[in-house]
């Protein structure tokens, strides 16, 4: 180190220099020989915060050299702003120690695992990343990455940020994974999450279709808004929290059976949202749009949970399979036409005030159907075989038996003035007058 009265000097080599003007202790100047001043670097107490470079020259991978090695040298951390200028990545272990890494070094430490520690990756090309087996409390940023391809091997507990990611198209988790996935303003196309995860996903503005693709077992939470899905599935027995907002779905939502979480769904635009088996979760769907939103929904068997879609604009189909023992709530649907309920019915269903047309019972029910201020109702058909109730004050004009059904007619048919009176009874007030 040589002084003079107005700076402190660092000479890196013969060619280049570090000056310090004494009074000014956030800046240092990076100069040649020729006392050209390179680069300003900026930051205060130890860190450098950022690096300027002169108007007449970028610096050279060389030079950039030279700095890291200054760096190291004099222990400065760095911004992760100073390490993408210098195409270096960070480590940051939870001792407080840092590893400044060029792009060679960086693969070679991820191929042989980081463990507690938060990862920056400045500089990093490949067609195919992979976070090996067993990596623990660990953090990728991959913000920068130019990678293809991430695929997380099995067992990973870490959290991956690709947020604002442009070179990431397809994600690949493999089973066991627990951490966080930040997937904001990507451009990935596909993302496969394994069995037995427990991940909190977000999911943001995304600038492709993503076809998102869960395995069974899950838990944690799920939240994608405004973004474009090819398709979203998930497995057997997810137990965990969804949330969907403001999202495009082009082929299907479906929930996998034995499903025990949470499903909250505001304004989605798709044509279906099935649910599968053995079904004791609850799901909220909430679409003002009557254009676009959920079309059709399906519930498999066994179905015993809740879903509520009072209020609901878009929903047109409600088609629920056997042994219904749960709740459906689609009090004041708009767009309601049709609903269809499968055999050994036994729970609830409430359509009062909502615009539902048509209403089917297969036989075995014995739930109950609320048609309360059902204006727009047309036909009912169950059949005689079975105990289900009927309630609310409507109006029908026919009631029909053939083929063991009863089929109700709450308009006229010929248009003629109305035939029967009021009907406000209980359905198996009618099923020995029609038993065939």
């Amino acid at each position: 180190m040589n002084n003079d009265k107005n700076a402190s000097v660092y000479n890196i080599n013969k060619e280049y220099r570090i000056v310090n003007l004494k009074g000014n202790k956030c800046s240092l100047f990076f100069k040649n020989k020729q006392n050209m001043l390179l680069a300003t670097l900026e930051g205060c107490g130890q860190v450098l915060t950022n690096i300027l470079t002169s108007s007449e020259r970028d610096l050279s991978e060389i030079e950039k050299g030279y700095l890291l090695s200054f760096i190291r040298a004099k222990k400065y951390s760095i911004a992760k702003e100073v390490a993408e200028f210098l195409s270096v990545s960070i480590i940051q272990y939870e001792d407080g120690r840092e590893e400044y890494l060029s792009e060679k070094m960086l693969k070679k430490r991820i191929a042989s695992g980081i463990n507690f520690a938060k990862v920056f990756v400045g500089k990093l090309k490949s067609a195919h990343l992979i976070i090996p087996a067993e990596t623990r409390n660990c953090s990728y940023n991959l913000s920068k990455a130019e990678v293809g391809v991430l695929t997380l091997e099995e067992g990973n507990s870490i959290n991956i940020d690709l947020r604002d990611n442009e070179f990431v198209e397809r994600l690949v988790i493999k089973d066991k994974f627990s951490g966080t996935l930040s997937l904001a303003r990507t451009n990935l196309e596909s993302v496969a999450i394994g069995n037995n995860c427990r991940c909190n996903l977000m999911m943001s503005d995304s600038k492709k279709c993503v076809n998102l693709q869960i395995g069974d077992v899950l838990s944690g939470n799920i939240n994608i808004i405004n973004s474009c899905l090819y398709a979203l599935n998930i497995g057997y027995y997810a137990y965990a929290d969804i949330m969907l907002s403001n999202n495009t779905v082009k082929k299907e939502i479906a929930i996998g059976d034995a499903f025990r979480g949470g499903i909250y769904a505001i304004n989605q635009a798709t044509d279906w949202f099935k649910i599968g088996n053995d079904c004791k979760g609850w799901v909220k769907l909430n679409n003002q749009n009557i254009i676009s939103g959920v079309r059709n929904l399906l519930a498999d068997n066994d179905f015993a949970g809740n879903i509520n879609l009072s209020g609901d604009g878009s929903v047109r189909n409600i088609n629920i399979g056997e042994r219904l023992m749960g709740k459906i709530d689609a009090t004041y649907a708009g767009g309601l036409e049709r609903v269809v309920i499968g055999k050994y019915f036994n729970g609830t269903v409430d359509l009062s005030g909502a615009k539902v047309r048509q209403v089917f019972a297969d036989y075995g029910a014995s739930g109950v159907v609320n048609l309360q201020n059902c204006r727009q109702i047309d036909f009912l058909q169950a059949t005689v075989d079975n105990d289900l109730q009927i309630t609310g004050e409507i109006k029908s004009v026919d009631a029909l038996s053939g083929d063991g059904k009863i089929m109700y007619y709450f308009r006229d048919r010929d248009n003629d003035a109305v035939k029967v009176p009021l009907l406000k009874r209980w359905y198996q007030n009618w099923h020995n007058k029609y038993r065939l």
